[in-house]
């Protein structure tokens, strides 16, 4: 008995130093992270998180200084990455060498598809729950764009609606030579005469219109804008779940600004041109208006002289392009958002991540509205505290909501698509819509049909060809749409 006595007096003191231990431990979390008087919870280490950015070299810097000064144990190392697809290398060695920071912008060539597949990407359900998804923009979080499998994965900053195209003017170029923002013609045919009498007006020293032909993201959501009112079912057609670019649409676009062009309407430099080359004709006078996106007006409004004097947001209006007939224009979108962020799957800082996120959510949307490129993926009448750097912004917003048409998505309807559309993107022909459009103004191609017909025909081949890899779980009819009506939101 007696030495089962000193047996459970053995066994009882272990157990009150285990419990004693268990207690100084959760006093001592306790006591790390108590709430700072101003009623935020500092972690209780110093932690570091890497962040890569290759969206413009200020996006991030003001709402990361609020951070730093609300959470001083989290710091954000910010790396500005090239922008302009420089980020290609960078990201493709991290991503094999399993090296992804933290947190990072979109890698250039990614899709979300790609990188959950991959295994990259961290869930952000945590940071935007289903019963938030109101707060934001439509689509944003739609299935295959901002989810993957009910599964949210981006941190959206630009709005679904973003890629909005519109037409800029140099108001000092316009004024000189006798005209007002009302003078502005609307429809295509009134353009031409307008631009002809413009450039004579200035004794040839100044052209109406030009635009980065070059770039061919710009040339392709150009073509996709203007043809889509004059034949709704251009791109693709949600009827039948095929590729259409053999359209009225697209050659009677192609078309007109082919004429622009012959009849000294467009600058000879369009021909060649980047967007770069768009500002720097416009700020110098050279062209009277250029084509842009509705983050155009950050670029104009910047201090970047471009020639003899400065050219400030004074200097500049904005109208929508001239249309066939003068009426309205669109764009489709399938949902998503314009840029976003992800999350290292690897990260090792989860709850410092979670933090900064949340406070990204809070404090980025009046960041990205106080830039003036674009709207906000939240909704904007819940940004608070936020005044544009210019005044056209509220008019470019409403264009943008005016030009963006939502369709419907296959991968809501079939999430295996995701893989399927992975493939197709890979049999897809390199030539695009865009790249007939160069070669018809540059005067390589004569006949439009052929092409478009062929580009069609390998598009829907390619889909063909990536439906029937995936053994039946996706079928040709998941792409098919009866309800669509062409040219309206699709709500369901």
């Amino acid at each position: 008995m007696k030495k089962y006595g000193h047996l459970m007096l053995s066994v009882i003191m272990l157990i009150g130093v285990i419990l004693s231990g268990c207690t100084k431990e959760e006093n001592s979390g306790n006591a790390a992270s108590e709430p700072k008087k101003d009623g935020s919870a500092a972690p209780p280490q110093q932690v570091t998180i890497t962040m890569w950015n290759r969206l413009g070299k200020t996006t991030f810097d003001s709402v990361i200084a609020g951070f730093q000064q609300k959470y001083p144990n989290i710091m954000v190392k910010l790396e500005n990455m090239p922008e302009g697809g420089g980020d290609v290398a960078q990201f493709q060695a991290a991503i094999n060498g399993n090296e992804l920071p933290d947190v990072f912008v979109r890698p250039t060539g990614y899709t979300i598809s790609q990188l959950v597949k991959l295994g990259k990407v961290h869930s952000l359900n945590e940071v935007f729950p289903a019963n938030t998804h109101g707060n934001y923009t439509d689509g944003t979080f739609a299935e295959g764009y901002g989810s993957i499998g009910g599964t949210v994965y981006t941190f959206p900053l630009y709005s679904s609606l973003h890629g909005a195209l519109m037409m800029y003017y140099n108001k000092k170029v316009l004024g000189g030579l006798g005209y007002t923002e009302a003078d502005i013609p609307k429809s295509w045919d009134e353009f031409i005469t307008f631009g002809k009498e413009l450039n004579k007006k200035s004794g040839g020293k100044t052209y109406a219109l030009a635009f980065g032909a070059a770039t061919n993201y710009l040339s392709t959501f150009l073509l996709n804008q203007l043809s889509a009112p004059i034949t709704p079912e251009s791109g693709f057609n949600y009827k039948t779940g095929q590729y259409n670019y053999n359209t009225q649409g697209y050659i009677e676009t192609m078309q007109y600004l082919k004429k622009a062009y012959d009849q000294k309407v467009l600058h000879p430099a369009t021909i060649d041109a980047d967007t770069g080359k768009a500002y720097s004709l416009i700020k110098t006078g050279e062209a009277a208006f250029m084509i842009g996106g509705n983050w155009s007006g950050d670029y104009l409004s910047s201090d970047d002289k471009g020639g003899a004097e400065p050219f400030t947001a004074k200097d500049w209006g904005v109208v929508p392009i001239p249309s066939k007939n003068g009426g309205p224009q669109f764009q489709y979108f399938e949902g998503g958002s314009g840029e976003s962020l992800y999350v290292s799957k690897e990260t090792k800082h989860w709850p410092e991540v979670k933090t900064f996120l949340e406070y990204l959510n809070e404090n980025m949307y009046a960041e990205v509205v106080k830039s003036g490129q674009t709207l906000p993926s939240k909704k904007i009448e819940l940004v608070k505290g936020a005044e544009p750097r210019f005044e056209q912004y509220k008019k470019i917003s409403q264009m943008m909501v005016e030009f963006k048409r939502l369709t419907p998505t296959v991968y809501k309807k079939n999430p295996a698509a995701t893989e399927v559309m992975s493939q197709y993107r890979g049999y897809a022909p390199k030539e695009n819509i865009g790249t007939i459009f160069l070669g018809y103004l540059q005067g390589q191609l004569k006949d439009l049909e052929k092409p478009l017909q062929k580009l069609t025909e390998d598009n829907n081949n390619a889909l063909k060809r990536a439906i029937g890899g995936s053994g039946g779980a996706v079928k040709p009819e998941d792409f098919i749409f009866s309800d669509w009506v062409p040219g309206e939101n699709y709500k369901k």
